[in-house]
């Protein structure tokens, strides 16, 4: 008993820390990435090694957060573990909307480079084409053979260019065009081509979240149903009780009518008794007298004429 009270204590001891942890890295999470500094934003931006940091503590997060969903499940207080869900929904909630701007981030870093490498090919577009092209043409010196074209008859209207020239450029644009391309799909499909989170663990959470999703719509439309059954069993009892009701209020009535009666009686025989003032009370007390001597006349007189 006592190892199992330890045991108990030391989990709820380890969860408690875990869920410090987790809240103290949300923090510093949502500081960060929310609610950034010049500096901070500027580093986010500009450095991939830095969003890479940031995305591993991210992971790490949701890492705790199934393992604190999952502990959640077990606790038996109803109200804290519904407080405790409803806590860890809405820092699900935040984790998602800090990936987001993550990636908003990520892709602006994307696009800044793009533009950056944008401008420097287009101020340096002619020096390395010259270079190469002059580092491609043979020395005359050093050449032992010296190739010349023949002559056309009919010289044409443009000077074509130079193999070397051509050849260079046309990988040069081939290579921008792929840039651009790459980047251009990253922006359109919001999914960033040097996403580190591995598909099997995306799969992993999104499997978890729909049976979690799913086991909660269970127990609700269970709840719901429970519900209904003590509804219905309710208006049961009521229907059942409605004729014991209704007798009831019908044997009060009665009592009420026959009070109404009595005092009407009541009434009459104080009317009867008052009603006719000092005259019918002075008739009253000789009622009274001639009933008293005739009793007396009865008691004592009656036998002793009958014995005569």
């Amino acid at each position: 008993m006592a190892r199992s009270s330890t045991s108990s204590g030391a989990g709820a001891g380890a969860h408690d820390h875990t869920y410090l942890n987790f809240t103290r890295m949300v923090s510093r999470l949502q500081q960060m990435i929310l609610n950034p500094d010049e500096e901070t934003e500027r580093r986010l931006r500009a450095s991939e090694l830095e969003r890479e940091k940031v995305e591993t503590n991210l992971n790490h997060a949701r890492q705790l957060l199934v393992i604190l969903e999952q502990d959640a499940q077990g606790i038996r207080a109803l109200s804290k573990k519904q407080e405790r869900q409803t806590e860890l929904v809405r820092r699900r909630d935040l984790l998602s909307r800090l990936q987001e701007r993550l990636q908003d981030l990520r892709d602006a870093g994307y696009t800044d480079e793009d533009d950056s490498s944008e401008g420097e090919d287009l101020i340096g577009d002619d020096t390395p084409s010259e270079d190469t092209s002059s580092q491609a043409k043979p020395s005359p010196t050093n050449s032992p053979f010296i190739y010349e074209p023949p002559i056309p008859k009919h010289p044409p209207s443009f000077q074509p260019p130079e193999p070397t020239y051509s050849l260079r450029a046309r990988n040069h644009t081939t290579d921008r065009d792929d840039l651009f391309s790459t980047a251009d799909a990253a922006l359109s499909t919001g999914v960033s081509p040097r996403s580190t989170v591995a598909p099997s663990k995306k799969d992993s959470l999104l499997t978890h979240n729909r049976t979690e999703q799913e086991a909660l719509t269970t127990s609700m439309l269970a709840m719901a149903a429970r519900l209904k059954a003590s509804s219905n069993a309710f208006a049961a009892t009521l229907d059942d009780e409605k004729d014991v009701l209704d007798g009831t209020s019908r044997g009060m009535e009665k009592n009420e009518e026959g009070l109404a009666n009595a005092s009407k009686k009541m009434g009459t025989l104080r009317t009867m008794s008052e009603g006719r003032g000092w005259w019918g009370r002075m008739l009253l007390y000789a009622w009274i007298a001639g009933l008293m001597v005739a009793a007396v006349l009865v008691v004592f007189v009656m036998p002793k004429l009958r014995f005569r």
